[in-house]
């Protein structure tokens, strides 16, 4: 399926960064198109991707997995996966999808 990305309010440096990664745009239309995660969600499962690379993993709040990386490694691309749900996105320093809104302090804590 093609993707307008002119629709998506992108810089041009991340539109030609998706453009030549376009196995990702797929999945990133997708979670565009939903709301923000609710207030008070406490996921389950929470991983963390640099290039589309699992670097961290959490699951009830215990971390399980950690993959060591260089000091000064700078990934084109961070992902955050919240029970198996993209919820954050950034290629460089531009925010492409953020659901987390709704993760808002929870009792004075952050959920």
């Amino acid at each position: 399926m093609k993707h307008d990305l002119t629709t998506w309010d992108l810089s041009s440096d991340t539109a030609t960064y998706l453009g030549q990664h376009p196995e990702q745009l797929s999945a990133l239309a997708e979670a565009k198109a939903l709301p923000p995660l609710p207030p008070g969600y406490v996921p389950e499962v929470i991983e963390v991707l640099f290039d589309d690379v699992p670097y961290l993993r959490s699951v009830g709040g215990a971390l399980i997995f950690a993959r060591d990386c260089l000091p000064d490694y700078q990934p084109g691309c961070v992902e955050y996966r919240l029970d198996d749900q993209l919820a954050f996105f950034q290629i460089g320093s531009e925010v492409v999808i953020d659901r987390l809104g709704g993760l808002a302090l929870v009792q004075g804590r952050v959920a």
